[in-house]
């Protein structure tokens, strides 16, 4: 909620509230992109507390879990659901390469997604919106990384001596070889 009344009688955004409890970042940046139904961010604090320094938080939705209430983690290791009640010892916890099949579906109107693992099936009903296609979308990817990764990156200068050698044997016109030349002059 950061519409002009927030900002008139400065109510924290839920960044703020959440910054201010000393909650890591991407944990804060993962909730900003949540959309909770009953004040669902109220755990979050505690939720940090469960990661470790090493995993990355990618995504976080709020559900529900065999009858109870909580929030649904993606982190780069594994999948965490945390329930909102004061015990915390019944999370469940599973890590993404025993992960074996993702499913989502729509039931009533609510997003339920289901995780199939080694160890069992988690299964997380009454997501709001389209949450659970997300995430389960991003469960796939975190399950199959693309191999090649990010592109490396190349001498701008390596490039330049290239793209003379294609304008001199005439690949390229004179009007994109001198384009192309201003792109890599301004990496340089």
């Amino acid at each position: 909620m950061s519409g002009p009344l927030t900002r008139w009688f400065k109510i924290p955004t839920l960044a703020d509230r959440l910054r201010g409890q000393g909650v890591r970042e991407d944990l804060v940046q993962a909730a900003e992109r949540t959309v909770f139904s009953r004040q669902g961010d109220r755990g979050l604090a505690e939720l940090a507390a469960a990661l470790d320094d090493a995993e990355g938080v990618s995504q976080l939705v709020e559900g529900r879990n065999a009858g109870a209430d909580g929030l649904l983690l993606l982190t780069s290791r594994r999948l965490l659901f945390a329930p909102k009640a004061a015990d915390r010892s019944a999370m469940t916890v599973l890590p993404l390469p025993d992960v074996q099949s993702v499913q989502w579906r729509m039931h009533r109107g609510l997003g339920v997604l289901e995780v199939d693992g080694r160890s069992g099936t988690l299964l997380v009903d009454q997501i709001l919106g389209n949450q659970a296609e997300s995430l389960g979308r991003n469960v796939r990817l975190a399950m199959n990384p693309p191999g090649d990764g990010p592109a490396a990156a190349r001498d701008p200068l390596e490039e330049l001596a290239e793209l003379r050698a294609m304008h001199q044997a005439g690949a390229i016109s004179d009007a994109e070889f001198q384009i192309r030349k201003h792109q890599l002059f301004g990496q340089i």
